[in-house]
C-alpha cells in the first residue's frame, strides 16, 4: 500500500469515525433533553410508553379519596374501615399488570417456571406467554425488578433522576383502581357483570375462570376510568406497605414500618366477586409465591415520601 492510498484510507476513517461522534453526540444531547423534560402527567389517563420495555403507564393526577369501605357495602371485610386520604404527588402507574415477557428482558429469569414444577396440584394453573402477566413472584423478587429496571432507565436517560419504579402503596392502588368512583367497584355496585371487566372465580358461579383456571393475558377485559386494566381480578398486586388491620389514612400513607406481610390487592383468577372489590385487602409474606400473585410498577418521584422502599 502507498503512502497516498493510505492517506485516502486514514481520512475516510476519520470522517466516518467524527460522523459517528456527531451521531452519538446527537443521540447523547437527544437523551440528556428527554431526562431533562418534564415528566409529569397533564391530564388523568393520559398514556405514555417511553421506556425500554414499551410499557404503558397511565398518569393519577394527585387528589383526595376515601379509601377503604362502608359498613353497609355488601361482602366487606373488617379491615376495610374507611379513612381519609390525600395524596400530594400525581404517579404513572402500568395500564396493565407485567408481563413475563417484560420480566424476562430485565431480570432474565422465569420464575412461573419454578412455581409451576413446585405447586404439583396447579400445573394446568400456569399459561406462560410475553403478554402473560408474571406470577410466582415473591415481594422481595419485585422490589429487585423495580430497582434494576430503575437504573437502566436513568441510564439511558429515559427516566429523569428525579423519579424512580417501584410497587404503588397500598393507598395510591385503591385510588388508581377507585378512578373517583365509591362503589364496590370501579364500573358500579353490580357483580353480575364483573365477567366484562375481571378474570376471576374457577368455583363460583357463572365465573368466567370456571373452565378456564389460569391467569389470563393483560388487557384482554375493560379498563377502569383511568384506562387501566385488570384492576379486578386476574392477578393479584403486590403493594409496597406492610398489612395492618386498620388501613392507615392521612398525608400520603405508607403504612408502618411493620407487619403482618406486605400487602396485596385487586383479587385474581381463583377468587369470588367480593375478593375482586376496589377495597378488598389480602397480604403475603415477602417470600410468598403463587400462581395467583403478580404485580404492576408506578413511576413517582424518588424525594417523596410515598417512594420509600423499606426491604424486609
Amino acid at each position: 500500500m502507498n503512502s497516498s492510498h493510505f492517506r485516502r484510507r486514514w481520512l475516510q476513517f476519520a470522517s466516518f469515525a467524527a460522523l459517528l461522534g456527531s451521531v452519538a453526540s446527537g443521540d447523547d444531547a437527544a437523551s440528556q433533553k428527554k431526562a431533562n423534560a418534564p415528566f409529569t402527567g397533564t391530564k388523568a389517563g393520559q398514556v405514555r410508553d417511553d421506556n425500554s420495555l414499551g410499557l404503558k403507564l397511565a398518569w393519577c393526577p394527585r387528589g383526595e379519596f376515601t379509601m377503604g369501605s362502608p359498613v353497609s357495602e355488601q361482602g366487606r371485610g373488617d379491615d376495610e374501615n374507611p379513612v381519609h386520604v390525600t395524596l400530594t404527588n400525581g404517579f404513572w402507574m402500568g395500564q396493565h399488570e407485567v408481563t413475563q415477557g417484560q420480566w424476562e428482558r430485565v431480570m432474565r429469569s422465569a420464575p412461573w417456571k419454578s412455581t409451576r414444577a413446585a405447586q404439583h396440584t396447579h400445573l394446568d394453573f400456569v399459561i406462560e406467554g410475553d403478554a402473560y402477566p408474571v406470577i410466582g413472584v415473591s415481594w422481595q423478587e419485585v422490589m429487585m425488578f423495580c430497582e434494576k429496571l430503575t437504573q437502566v432507565e436513568h441510564r439511558t436517560g429515559r427516566l429523569p433522576a428525579g423519579w424512580q419504579y417501584t410497587l404503588p402503596t397500598e393507598a395510591q392502588w385503591e385510588y388508581a383502581c377507585r378512578a373517583g368512583t365509591k362503589t364496590r367497584y370501579s364500573f358500579g355496585d353490580d357483580e353480575s357483570v364483573l365477567n366484562d371487566h375481571a378474570w376471576w372465580g374457577i368455583l363460583f358461579g357463572n365465573a368466567n375462570a370456571k373452565r378456564e383456571e389460569y391467569a389470563h393475558a393483560v388487557g384482554t377485559k375493560k379498563a377502569n376510568p383511568l384506562g387501566l386494566y385488570d384492576m379486578h381480578g386476574n392477578v393479584y398486586e403486590w403493594c409496597r406497605d406492610w398489612y395492618v388491620k386498620e388501613l392507615p389514612g392521612g398525608i400520603d400513607p405508607q403504612g408502618p414500618a411493620k407487619g403482618m406481610g406486605r400487602v396485596i390487592r385487586g383479587g385474581s383468577w381463583v377468587d369470588p366477586a367480593n375478593f375482586c372489590r376496589s377495597a378488598d385487602r389480602s397480604r403475603g409474606k415477602p417470600d410468598y409465591r403463587s400462581t395467583d400473585v403478580g404485580f404492576r410498577l408506578v413511576a413517582v418521584p424518588s424525594g417523596s415520601s410515598s417512594a420509600t422502599n423499606r426491604h424486609p
